[in-house]
């Protein structure tokens, strides 16, 4: 298990960097392997590179390449301290460690000075951070205070015990502690009780693109862009190229293109493949006159159907022109979904093809189904949709925890609708019971603790789960897009599952972001379709 912690001070000018070391002594003493990782300032990123991401809207970036410098970190070590800002000029630090906390999935030790405090000040000091902590849904493994006498010790133990918030250390020798006294006062007692604390790791947003982003750019695949000349397909295309997430194959007239870069005043990079699907139609009325010769295919239906963007760029990936599609920016998902229905047709072993949304949530990314395919799927359909969701889910790294979704949690309610969920919970358990599930279940039980204890206190999903399946489409689109919008939230797909090569939909409110990823996503899948065959 990955052990991050984040050190945070609870007010400014606390010496951060002697509290790390002096864990990291402690921790070497039992004969751990620990780090520490200073993300900020002369050893990290420099704030001024900070201050500009934040300006350009581009501090999730700043996270991402963070959170790649940490799993490096974590990777050769049982335990990192993450050292937090302590500096009294950082006006918007607060939000830079909500961030980070966030990103990293790190438990916070709030780091505390008694100087020019009493202990009752000091105990309403931790406990108004650690409430606001809270809130934010992070984890709290305890506290650290600075310069307390005994009296003061034993006054601040004494409240941390009965409100819950385990204090780790207490430390002697004036304002600013050396690394020495920081040392005597860390005992290997407490530690040895947080590290035993074992909780689900929850994959952020900034983790989750990371994984996206290294393992496309691992399979370097190639992916056809229907809708080549719309403004935010270019800008996606662009930085796919220029990130070397994948090979972005542009499907659209060379002066179209131009055009649309001239009005998004962009440079068009020289190795931007373009092809004029006027040209390439051609090429593929042989092959669909051949593939669909038992509905009577034509030579003249076949030359009308390749008139159409979306169906070359399906002709190129069955032909293996293409390693997947990504189109719907400026088309409906039927216009995107029919062509591959019709040309590449589910994969062997399964007849339903669904689709899955990644919600990067501010502290989680959820996996949400079937959101844009099936209406109103029987109980043998919505459990096939199940397991492809918590495949899915265990493919891109995300551990599935599936709560089947209604409006009864366990046998709060009736009727028809909550029993065909019952029906294909139970159809899960027989055909895969290597996978986590439960239901019927509520939303909110299914995805927050507090209530799943009432509502569901012998689940063993029940408010942890990361698969979420909604009972029908007008339920799953309804609640993506409120989720989505109202919480200013990335929503990564619709991606489908079930075909024998990648073809993605996008929403046509899709942002550049939102391309940027699905396109990942579609190149992950091709890769992984690559290495199975």
């Amino acid at each position: 298990m990955r052990h991050v912690y984040i050190l945070l001070p609870a007010a400014n000018g606390i010496p951060l960097g002697n509290v790390a070391d002096g864990i990291l002594e402690t921790l070497g003493r039992k004969g751990l392997r620990a780090a520490k990782f200073i993300p900020f300032g002369d050893k990290g990123i420099p704030f001024i590179d900070i201050r500009n991401a934040i300006l350009s809207d581009g501090e999730q970036m700043i996270m991402e390449i963070l959170v790649d410098k940490l799993s490096k970190v974590s990777a050769k070590n049982d335990v990192v301290i993450v050292e937090g800002i302590s500096d009294i000029g950082m006006f918007y630090k607060k939000e830079l460690h909500r961030m980070l906390t966030s990103a990293f999935d790190a438990s916070i030790i709030l780091v505390a000075s008694a100087t020019g405090k009493t202990p009752e000040e000091l105990v309403s000091e931790i406990f108004i951070e650690a409430h606001f902590h809270k809130k934010a849904n992070a984890f709290m493994a305890g506290c650290i205070f600075l310069n307390v006498d005994e009296n003061g010790e034993n006054i601040l133990r004494e409240a941390c015990k009965s409100g819950g918030l385990p204090a780790l250390a207490f430390v002697h020798g004036g304002e600013n502690p050396s690394k020495e006294f920081i040392i005597a006062g860390i005992k290997e007692e407490p530690w040895e009780r947080i590290l035993k604390k074992n909780r689900e790791h929850r994959m952020s947003p900034p983790e989750f693109r990371n994984f996206l982003i290294k393992k496309a750019q691992k399979y370097k695949a190639k992916i056809v862009l229907p809708e080549g000349s719309e403004p935010r397909t270019l800008r996606a295309a662009i930085q796919t190229l220029q990130r070397q997430i994948a090979q972005p194959l542009l499907l659209a007239k060379r002066a179209d293109v131009e055009k649309t870069a001239t009005n998004i005043c962009m440079t068009l990079p020289p190795d931007l493949e373009i092809i004029d699907p006027e040209v390439l139609a051609p090429k593929y009325v042989p092959l669909l006159m051949e593939l669909r010769k038992h509905k009577g295919m034509t030579e003249e239906s076949a030359k009308e159907l390749l008139a159409n963007n979306i169906w070359i760029g399906t002709m190129m990936v069955k032909s293996g022109d293409a390693d997947g599609l990504v189109s719907g920016a400026i088309h409906s998902t039927a216009d995107t979904i029919r062509p591959a229905l019709t040309i590449i047709k589910p994969h062997a072993g399964t007849s339903l093809i669904s689709s899955v949304f990644f919600m990067c949530l501010p502290t989680q990314v959820l996996v949400y189904g079937d959101c844009a395919i099936n209406p109103n799927p029987n109980a043998d359909e919505l459990a096939q949709i199940a397991i492809q969701c918590a495949d899915t889910a265990r493919n891109f790294g995300i551990d599935p925890r599936v709560a089947m979704l209604s409006y009864s949690t366990g046998e709060s309610g009736k009727g028809e609708d909550v029993e065909k969920v019952k029906k294909a919970t139970q159809k899960v358990r027989e055909l895969r019971p290597d996978i986590e599930i439960d239901g019927p279940m509520q939303y909110d039980a299914a995805i927050m603790e507090s209530v799943a204890r009432t509502k569901a206190p012998n689940s063993h999903i029940a408010g942890r789960a990361t698969v979420l399946v909604f009972p029908d489409l007008n339920t799953g689109n309804t609640t993506y897009k409120a989720v989505q919008r109202t919480a200013n939230t990335i929503s990564i797909g619709p991606m489908l599952q079930g075909l024998a090569k990648p073809v993605n939909d996008l929403s046509r409110g899709a942002l550049v972001d939102d391309i940027v990823y699905t396109i990942a996503i579609t190149a992950v899948q091709a890769g992984m379709k690559e290495e199975l065959s």
